[in-house]
């Protein structure tokens, strides 16, 4: 195999597959980065919410690990109907930061 094509095909071994990284509702997509009330606009309420507040840590130069804060965290889940998987999203401090389907 020639060294170009064979870094390449590495590469793309390497890269992480983002498969999930939309949620279509109707016509219209939402994504990582989307505000919960776009994500509302665009696909009604979800069938199930929660809510948890979260401690966030950050590690020191001299690797003690301390909590700097907390986050909001929402995990919003929606039912898409027959032969589909449902969509499981997670919002920290209102931004869509995830989003997976149970498989």
């Amino acid at each position: 195999m020639r060294p170009a094509l064979s870094t390449l095909c590495l590469l793309l071994a390497a890269a992480p597959l983002h498969a999930d990284s939309t949620l279509r509702c109707g016509n219209l997509l939402v994504q990582p980065g989307d505000s919960a009330s776009h994500v509302i606009g665009r696909c009604g309420a979800p069938q199930t919410r929660a809510t948890s507040v979260e401690p966030v840590f950050a590690t020191n130069r001299h690797g003690r690990t301390h909590q700097v804060g907390s986050i909001e965290v929402q995990r919003w889940t929606y039912d898409r109907g027959p032969n589909q998987f449902n969509a499981r999203l997670r919002f920290e401090d209102g931004t869509l930061q995830r989003i997976d389907f149970d498989y």
